[in-house]
């Protein structure tokens, strides 16, 4: 069973990916912040990173130019997801997906990268 680990602040959007995610037989941890989202380096290092840009406590592009900076994490598939209009311009991710995705396009990017 492949792992994944979710970035995303909005509630609605993370528990629905989640249980889409669960469904296709994933494992599935979520994460509400950047600074819950560091805690998990003493954790099994998975096997996608799902980010989304707009946090809180910082913002998702920071935290993948971190993972691909990182011994233990720079090899792991980072898929960045934002509304923000200059989404197609940051760079660092292995993949975009603008908001608001169709769910079937999150799977498809989801199984091209893992």
């Amino acid at each position: 069973m492949k792992n994944i680990y979710i970035l995303e602040d909005d509630y609605n959007i993370r528990d629905l990916i989640q249980m889409v995610l669960e469904t296709q037989d994933f494992k599935v941890k979520t994460y509400s912040n950047i600074s819950d989202f560091q805690r998990m380096k003493n954790e099994v290092v998975p096997d996608l990173f799902l980010l989304d840009f707009m946090l809180p406590d910082g913002n998702g592009l920071d935290v993948c130019k971190n993972l691909k900076n990182s011994e233990e994490t720079k090899d792991v598939p980072v898929i960045l997801m934002s509304a923000h209009p200059n989404l197609n311009k940051m760079k660092g991710a292995d993949a975009l997906l603008p908001k608001p995705f169709d769910v079937d396009e999150l799977i498809q990017l989801i199984s091209n990268h893992i």
